[in-house]
């Protein structure tokens, strides 16, 4: 599975600028959370200082720009898509680094994995590409929805 494609394209949804420096910080340090994902307990001893290491950087730095983007994020971004990822509503007050990584992980996580319903199971994967497909997931995150409401 190609994390960073997806992490891209949900932080491009989410409305976050590549122009930000924090930008690639997050990419990273979601790829390395997806390797390792104790590196969300121990964000400040760990996570920040192996992104800062990959960017020669500080960690205060590092910290400070994650938070930029997580800013930007909240204000910026789809509120329906903050609401699914967050599991919040743009009213409600911005996440930290960490709850930002932690939830962006959950997301990932879940997208990853097949949609099972009793007797049937949908895959978000590309029958073309076989690769995870946000088209197919936003798709049967529709139909699931309406079905949902149907019944």
């Amino acid at each position: 599975m190609n994390y960073k494609r997806m992490i891209i394209s949900i932080l491009d949804a989410l409305g976050a600028s590549k122009s930000y420096t924090g930008y690639d910080y997050v990419v990273y340090g979601m790829q390395l959370m997806l390797e390792d994902k104790e590196c969300v307990t121990c964000i400040t001893k760990s996570l920040y200082l192996d992104i800062a290491r990959h960017y020669n950087t500080t960690w205060n730095c590092v910290e400070k720009n994650i938070r930029t983007v997580v800013n930007s994020v909240w204000d910026s971004g789809s509120s329906e898509l903050l609401e699914r990822i967050f599991k919040k509503s743009k009213k409600e007050r911005r996440p930290t680094n960490k709850e930002f990584f932690k939830y962006m992980y959950d997301h990932i996580i879940e997208m990853e994995n097949h949609v099972e319903i009793p007797g049937l199971q949908i895959s978000m994967i590309c029958p073309i590409s076989n690769r995870y497909c946000e088209s197919l997931s936003v798709f049967y995150t529709k139909i699931l929805e309406t079905a949902g409401q149907a019944g």
